[in-house]
């Protein structure tokens, strides 16, 4: 029996060998089809890795082959601008397209090193919104050798609404690794061009999807997976258990994609039948049923409260939030201020001590301090924090441009381990120095706010230590952390009001763990810390 009900179309695959390939990730057209499979994924637009990497030509004939007699797998092409006749003229390629059942294209700009400006590409769309063949803009690069390559916030808006402005036939898709700090531009851009599109994994942002489908319609957006190197279950759970109705959830699942693919009447874009299997366990069927959350007793030791100038932040009230957990089963979530963490500390504590002194049941409140700080000043804070009923620490030194090693973090460490009660940090540094940490305030529970790769040598040796789960949005990445780490270290971090819950969440509804396990990850770690710790 099929248990989903959402008919997913994931416009974000990429197949075939490429360069940082572990040997883990799905890279075979069988290989990917399984994996789809496994996550409830009916069909998907594919480009080839090395036309990504290496050259257009050699990717895009490749694509054709992995593809073949695949009709879940639908080819997309790069392409190029025309001077150095690299490619064939606009025009033929176009209509190469249309012969071969390839259903879109794709500019990656920074990778082949060239603008969006018109006296570089407008000869190359010209035909392509002739047809209306949809052009995805991806800005990442790949490059070993630059330093830049994971970034995030490359995509040039300008050149991007110049596009959509000049074709405004032409479909235009922004996909990227991550749009964060860009949102603002990102919000204009889709307010001057209704023709200008965004692929949802880029977005993994607190309640972008709700406030995009308010704003301009749900018709601007696409799913996507990031596969092979995204676990698709982030992507997936920001989609499921978003706050938007079944219409809009259908089609950005996978109903807008179709529609702009269906472009080339002479090959009409078929639906294939696909019979998906049984969800491995109780928790990976909820998302796959579209099924409900509430109830499930979840805990979230890593939540953010209050505007941002790094981000646009909606649905940002204290009452926005409880109603996100409870739509979500979160039981209890932990906040700090996100003004605390670059701006005024004391402004931002008293604005979670107010939330917590509102909501006792559901908000467990920590101080976030600033570094800058003298160490009586620190001291200072967080014990008025603790006198107005906050439980633990927070500290980002990175925010605050400080040196994460410095001798105040020491000092905080130290007040934790007095009050035996919680810390977390952004950055703790490397396995030594989290060793030496933990092991001189053996009485402190530190926890990491994201998934550091240095805490899992250092829980190994070290009994206080936990790793936040933010992000698992890397392939396989789950699944890694709980063998090399233990599922009764990790705690499961929403970053509420930063990231959207269920893409937190969704990594570890599909993962392939255990039930247990996943509970213990949701919420009963960190049930049994609160009960161990500051009480």
């Amino acid at each position: 029996m099929e248990m989903t009900t959402m008919r997913l179309f994931d416009a974000n695959v990429r197949l075939g060998r490429f360069n940082r390939w572990s040997g883990a990730e799905p890279i075979t057209a069988i290989d990917m089809l399984h994996t789809m499979d496994h996550y409830g994924i009916h069909e998907a637009l594919v480009v080839d890795n090395m036309s990504f990497e290496f050259h257009t030509v050699d990717g895009n004939q490749r694509v054709l082959r992995l593809t073949a007699d695949q009709p879940r797998l639908h080819p997309a092409w790069a392409i190029l601008p025309q001077a150095g006749r690299e490619m064939a003229p606009p025009g033929e390629t176009v209509e190469a397209m249309a012969c071969q059942g390839v259903r879109a294209a794709f500019l990656f700009p920074n990778q082949y090193h060239h603008t969006l400006d018109d006296w570089c590409v407008d000869e190359l769309l010209a035909p392509f919104a002739e047809r209306r063949v949809p052009v995805f803009i991806c800005p990442d690069s790949a490059s070993p050798d630059r330093a830049d390559w994971r970034t995030q916030d490359n995509t040039d808006w300008a050149g991007v609404v110049r596009i959509c402005r000049t074709f405004p036939q032409l479909p235009v898709v922004v996909v990227e690794k991550r749009i964060s700090y860009a949102m603002r531009p990102m919000y204009q851009a889709l307010e001057a061009c209704a023709n200008l599109h965004l692929e949802v994994s880029t977005l993994w942002l607190h309640h972008v999807i709700e406030f995009i489908c308010r704003e301009w319609g749900a018709e601007r957006l696409l799913f996507g997976s990031g596969l092979p190197e995204r676990d698709p279950g982030a992507a997936l759970g920001q989609l499921v258990f978003s706050d938007i109705s079944s219409e809009d959830r259908m089609a950005i699942a996978g109903g807008n994609l179709r529609r702009l693919l269906s472009w080339n009447a002479e090959a009409p874009l078929r639906r294939p039948d696909v019979a998906l299997p049984e969800p491995i366990d109780e928790l990976h069927a909820i998302p796959r049923s579209l099924g409900t959350l509430r109830g499930q007793g979840f805990h979230s030791a890593h939540g953010h409260l209050g505007r941002t100038n790094l981000q646009h932040v909606p649905d940002c009230e204290v009452a926005d939030i409880i109603r996100e957990m409870d739509r979500l089963g979160v039981e209890r979530e932990i906040l700090f201020t996100n003004g605390g963490l670059s701006s005024d500390e004391v402004y931002g504590n008293d604005m979670v001590i107010d939330a917590v002194q509102r909501y006792p049941d559901r908000l467990i409140g920590f101080v976030s301090v600033n570094v800058h700080r003298s160490p009586e000043a620190i001291r200072g804070e967080i014990e008025r924090g603790f006198a107005r009923g906050l439980k633990g620490i927070k500290l980002h030194p990175d925010f605050q441009g400080a040196d994460p090693l410095g001798p105040n973090v020491e000092l905080v460490c130290s007040i934790a381990n007095e009050r035996r009660t919680f810390i977390i940090n952004h950055n703790w540094g490397g396995a030594d120095r989290i060793i030496s940490l933990c092991r001189r305030y053996p009485d402190a529970c530190f926890m990491t706010g994201h998934t550091s790769e240095a805490a899992i040598p250092a829980v190994r040796v070290v009994p206080n230590l936990y790793i936040g789960t933010c992000p698992l949005n890397g392939w396989g990445v789950t699944e890694r952390f709980v063998a090399e780490a233990g599922a009764d270290r990790l705690v499961f971090g929403s970053d509420l009001l930063w990231n959207p819950v269920g893409w937190g969440i969704g990594p570890v509804l599909y993962a392939r763990i255990n039930v247990p396990d996943k509970r213990k990850i949701l919420g009963g770690n960190i049930r049994r810390l609160l009960n161990q710790y500051n009480r």
